[in-house]
């Protein structure tokens, strides 16, 4: 073993993704790490991706390298691994494909500059950004591979729909390598630093086009898997936030806002030089939204800090045209409120989103559903946080309906501090999506466009006792008035994950995991009796988890009970089954797989997303008044 020249380890970044094809990495895959040292570009044998729950990274020894040592680091934003001297990894098959094609010297250091500038600036965190698949690419590597010449016969639409199903393959990846180094190899003479706004027009692996911008010119910036894709002058920005996009992002925003900000070129790519204060607004959609307050978790509430996590240099954010869904789903991790799917007729259900989001996070996931009637109304939304106790850095998304108030994402006890920007009809949401599970793994901006209020600040002291599992989402509703229930239960053991309820007024309430596309669905019309037992956990019992509730419904018609539910239920550690009238208010808890439900049917009760507020305690005592359209505008707002 050679002699330790520095006692502390040198961190290298690994990715989610591969520089190379920039498809995620599955855990057990072999991949290779490169990372500048001392002047010099290491190769460093990663050996396999790690499983997010194994074990802490290893530290390897590089003895080719004088006896330095590497500490492998997953963390979206880690200092010690520093922005200056960034890591790039590779499925290892990538990287000898990339050797054995690289037609010079100096193949290695481009392929550096091709990874490291997938992130459009430096530091900046991961964008996850599905890749446009290369149809051709693709169907030239595959007819090699298979020795099938006739693949080239088929209709474009069929290799795109064979591309498409084929999913992340071998050779899927390959043919990205090899169009990867294609464009690697063409001729790119340019290697200058520029000044943004000198700059007219862009493309990759295209020409530049060199002018001074003019006082109010607008620029946009286009930004794709492979890092920045464009940069064009618009003459007339684009105002229909409707038009959004999976595979890009944009930056748009007149002249002015960008004169700090210089543009590396090399290799026929452009990287973003941005200074240390400077910050960088990213759009799922063209259209920059106006009128507008973004609500931040950041922010402080009441003299409280709501988080304490670093500032990024660039803040994502996702929209959603209310008026184009149905309902939305909410994908709620232990840290928080993670994604939001929107139900359209094109995408009825989220289970395709869940499998996405299971690329990059395998932990409990905990399923929200919030209808959307087509004559419902948004009167505000907003985030909540705890105003005393133990600091939390997980803000609670508040979406408050003409047809009922939703608190998403994990429960909160006590007195609370809400913050909310009003609203009417059905406007784009805006929130800030996740971008790196180490960093900030929960949506920390939330906000709405058209804005019709301007954003408050409430008190609001909750009676409701602390939740039966840690960190687990409530939902509740009233037994009364209800017409029928749907009852998910899971395909595989006939579990109750959610209902949803329909009232006579036509409105409907969710509760628990109405997990659309997923779980197995049973209507029941005109309830009489809501039965329900819970069976803890008999092994893998771990702090917090409850158990797994069973829920049958007795109608008018069929007052007996149904058998969708395991013989063994009743008997052992089962609890015995009890029953409501169909009276007072049902409170259902969740957190991935565990669940809890009770039945308050007190003379107080009331359903937990009625909110009340305190404005202000006068003679010692709380004057309390409900949410409304009109109690919005009465309160006094911070501007």
């Amino acid at each position: 073993m050679p002699e330790l020249r520095d006692p502390s380890p040198i961190h290298v970044r690994l990715h989610p993704h591969c520089g190379t094809c920039g498809t995620l990495f599955e855990p057990g895959d072999n991949i290779t790490a490169l990372k500048y040292d001392r002047n010099s570009l290491i190769t460093i044998d990663a050996r396999q991706f790690p499983d997010s729950d194994g074990p802490r990274l290893p530290e390897v020894w590089d003895v080719s390298a004088a006896g330095r040592r590497y500490q492998f680091c997953r963390m979206g934003y880690c200092p010690m691994c520093g922005v200056n001297n960034e890591s790039i990894t590779c499925h290892s098959d990538c990287f000898n494909l990339c050797l054995k094609n690289m037609q010079n010297g100096d193949g290695l250091r481009k392929l550096w500059v091709a990874a490291t500038w997938r992130y459009p600036l430096a530091g900046c965190p991961e964008l996850r950004l599905p890749p446009v698949d290369n149809v051709m690419s693709y169907m030239d590597c595959a007819k090699e591979a298979l020795e099938w010449p006739d693949l080239a016969k088929l209709p474009l639409e069929l290799k795109t729909d064979i591309v498409k199903l084929s999913g992340p393959t071998a050779i899927g990846r390959y043919a990205s390598v090899l169009q990867l180094m294609r464009e690697l190899a063409s001729d790119q003479p340019l290697d200058a630093t520029l000044p943004l706004d000198n700059i007219q027009s862009w493309n990759r692996g295209g020409k530049l086009i060199v002018s001074p911008a003019k006082d109010g010119q607008e620029i946009q910036l286009i930004i794709d898997a492979q890092g920045l894709m464009e940069i064009r002058w618009v003459a007339e920005p684009m105002e229909d936030l409707t038009v959004r996009s999976d595979h890009f992002l944009y930056i748009t925003g007149p002249v002015e806002q960008f004169s700090s900000i210089k543009v590396d070129f090399k290799c026929g790519l452009a990287r973003l030089i941005v200074p240390v204060r400077q910050e960088l607004s990213l759009w799922d959609s063209p259209a920059t939204p106006q009128r507008r307050t973004t609500v931040a978790g950041d922010e402080p509430s009441h003299n409280y800090p709501w988080n304490l996590m670093p500032k990024l240099p660039i803040s994502r954010f996702a929209t959603i045209d209310l008026r184009r869904c149905d309902g939305l789903t909410f994908f709620i991790v232990p840290s928080g409120v993670h994604a939001v799917h929107a139900h359209t007729p094109e995408s009825p259900d989220a289970v395709e989103a869940f499998e996405r989001l299971r690329l990059y996070y395998d932990g409990p996931v905990t399923w929200f559903y919030m209808p959307l009637a087509a004559d419902d109304e948004v009167l505000a939304v907003g985030l909540r946080a705890r105003r005393s106790g133990p600091l939390e850095l997980t803000p609670t998304l508040l979406v408050h309906l003409r047809s009922g108030h939703y608190v998403i994402g994990p429960h909160r006890s006590g007195a609370v501090s809400d913050v909310l920007v009003q609203t009417r009809g059905r406007p784009v949401l805006i929130y800030e999506p996740s971008s790196s599970i180490q960093l900030v793994p929960y949506i920390n901006q939330i906000a709405v466009s058209p804005q019709t209020g301007v954003k408050a600040h409430y008190r609001y002291i909750r009676t409701r006792p602390s939740c039966p599992l840690d960190f687990g989402c409530l939902s509740s509703a009233p037994l009364e008035d209800v017409v029928s229930i749907d009852v998910f239960r899971s395909a595989d053991n006939g579990t109750c994950t959610g209902m949803m309820f329909t009232y006579r007024d036509g409105r409907q309430r969710s509760l628990g995991q109405c997990r659309l596309g997923l779980d197995v669905v049973s209507t029941y019309e005109k309830p009489a009796k809501l039965y329900h037992a819970l069976r803890p956990h008999t092994t893998g019992w771990t702090r917090g988890g409850y158990g797994a509730v069973y829920v049958d419904i007795a109608t008018k018609e069929h007052p007996d009970l149904g058998t969708f539910y395991p013989q063994e239920v009743g008997r052992g550690p089962t609890q015995f089954w009890a029953h409501s009238e169909m009276r007072g208010v049902v409170n259902f808890w969740s957190k991935g797989s565990d669940s809890f439900l009770k039945v308050d049917t007190s003379e107080v009760a009331e359903p937990e997303e009625m909110l009340e507020f305190v404005p202000e305690i006068r003679d010692g005592l709380c004057r309390v008044r409900e949410l409304a359209v009109e109690s919005l505008s009465d309160h006094v707002s911070d501007g």
